[in-house]
């Protein structure tokens, strides 16, 4: 009998059941209290019930709870790495020679949205994200399906942080792996307005293909994360894994503890190239280089490490060392009265540097020089990046008087709609363009183009790469009067500049006069 029915039954007995008992007799009050009493001992039986069952329901709730994040992330709610590995044994069990893919995507510069807008907003915006690639996958029925949510198929995999992935069958027809990441990369990029900020961000591919890349999820996922890491580094290569990214991988890990030796052992040197006007044959500046003076490796061009000195951190010191050098052979130029400019290379994270203006006043302030005596080249991916406070260095810069060169012009056309907002005095055209250029019509229709465009916006321009006598002649035929490569000179070390200046200047003269 359940304590309910017990009470009851309790509550039900008639008082006179007990009259038999003559030695004691209830009076009402007494009756009351007994009951009362009982009540309360049965309402403390039921609660103790019902808190145990609310107890064994939360239990309950926790553990499918558990079950849940177990197999999904915890800040967007898709599906996790482990839900993955467990689709993949099912699918590989019922058909491993199939070919797959799985396309890596990583969210770029997103520490930036936590810096800014703190952990719990970039995590809104993160899972938003989230939502706005699955919903792109839709109708990608090659994508592996995880599950429906409100008849949605959920087809994205979040392998933690700001990392995702799809799987998908690249055997059925119309479903191609580089198409797919290619779509995404392009399309899931609208910014989002969160507390009144402007959002931006952007995606970056790598692919892995199985079985030709591996078998095993973790194996392919490190080396689709190699193919991402290195289209990020190289825009115009593929996407795909290739194996000779490995060896790729190994030797820049090398090269980046090397670099760090080469920063305190002083294995690292500045080099020169002088600009000349063409007509007269005067030098108007030397360009300045980075080398590198490799214990086994021998001299490495810039091309050769700087990107790993940009991805290791490092580059903004040593942008700064070079500035400091340069300037300094400057004031030498100048107590020398020569009259030549310096131009110094520096990458998009210098110009994005908040204390690059600062710092370029203050060495200028400590050599004596003039700011005009300063020539900044920069590539055209710095105007792109952050095109604002880009612009706004710029300004600053051009204002003290110093002058700004576009590098490598022509090779990114993304900036030309830039050109009359900025404060740029020189182009210079990448030197692909200019070598042999007398024996390609192609070269001299974009070189001739470049330097047409260029005049009509007031810019000076500037052709590397001069070889032959012949590739000037014709430059001047078609306008361009500046001009530096191998035909002039080869870079030599910066601390021979004044010298070398100074005898050039001396046979330059005693050449016109006669």
């Amino acid at each position: 009998m359940s304590y309910r029915l017990f009470v009851l039954a309790l509550l039900s007995t008639p008082l006179s059941a007990h009259e038999s008992v003559p030695t004691f007799s209830y009076s009402p009050t007494m009756a009351f209290i007994g009951l009362l009493l009982l009540i309360v001992g049965v309402s403390i039986v039921y609660v103790f019930k019902l808190k145990r069952d609310i107890k064994k329901l939360k239990v309950k709730k926790k553990k499918a709870a558990l079950g849940f994040y177990s197999l999904h992330d915890e800040i967007s709610g898709y599906p996790n790495k482990f839900f993955l590995q467990q689709k993949l044994d099912k699918l590989l069990a019922k058909s491993s020679a199939n070919p797959y893919a799985l396309i890596l995507i990583k969210i770029s510069h997103f520490d930036k949205v936590n810096q800014l807008l703190g952990h719990s907003n970039g995590n809104v915006i993160l899972a938003q994200i989230a939502k706005r690639i699955n919903d792109k996958l839709e109708n990608e029925l090659g994508a592996l399906l995880f599950e429906k949510r409100q008849e949605k198929p959920i087809r994205l995999c979040h392998l933690g942080g700001v990392d995702f992935a799809i799987w998908l069958d690249t055997a059925k027809k119309g479903h191609d792996e580089h198409y797919l990441a290619t779509l995404l990369e392009r399309n899931i990029k609208d910014s989002m307005i969160v507390h009144g900020c402007t959002v931006n961000y952007s995606l970056k591919v790598g692919i892995a293909k199985y079985p030709d890349h591996g078998t095993q999820l973790n194996e392919l996922i490190e080396r689709a994360y190699l193919a991402l890491e290195y289209h990020r580094l190289h825009v115009n290569q593929s996407k795909v894994f290739d194996h000779q990214m490995l060896k790729y991988t190994n030797e820049k890990l090398i090269l980046m503890a090397e670099l760090s030796s080469a920063i305190n052992d002083n294995q690292l040197s500045i080099y020169v190239q002088p600009q000349v006007d063409m007509k007269t044959k005067a030098v108007l500046a030397g360009e300045v280089y980075i080398r590198w003076r490799h214990p086994t490796r021998g001299l490495l061009a810039p091309e050769s490490f700087l990107e790993v000195a940009e991805e290791m951190g490092v580059i903004y010191s040593l942008t700064q060392w070079v500035l400091n050098e340069a300037i300094s052979m400057a004031a030498q130029l100048k107590r020398a009265g020569l009259s030549s400019k310096i131009a110094i290379n520096i990458s998009s994270k210098d110009l994005l540097h908040d204390e690059f203006f600062d710092s370029v006043v203050l060495l200028c302030e400590k050599y004596d020089v003039e700011p005009s005596r300063l020539m900044l080249e920069l590539k055209e991916s710095a105007l792109l990046q952050e095109p604002a406070k880009a612009m706004s260095m710029m300004q600053r810069l051009h204002r003290i008087g110093v002058s700004l060169v576009l590098d490598d012009f022509g090779t990114g056309l993304s900036s030309l709609a830039y050109l009359r907002k900025l404060p740029i005095e020189h182009v210079k055209i990448d030197g692909s363009f200019i070598s042999g250029l007398h024996q390609s019509e192609l070269n001299i229709a974009i070189t001739g183009a470049v330097i047409d465009m260029a005049r009509n916006l007031d810019l000076v321009v500037i052709a590397e790469g001069i070889e032959e006598a012949a590739v000037e002649k014709k430059l001047l035929s078609m306008g361009c009067n500046r001009g530096q490569g191998f035909y002039y000179s080869r870079p030599f070390e910066l601390t021979g500049f004044a010298l070398w200046l100074k005898k050039y200047n001396t046979q330059f003269q005693s050449e016109v006069i006669s």
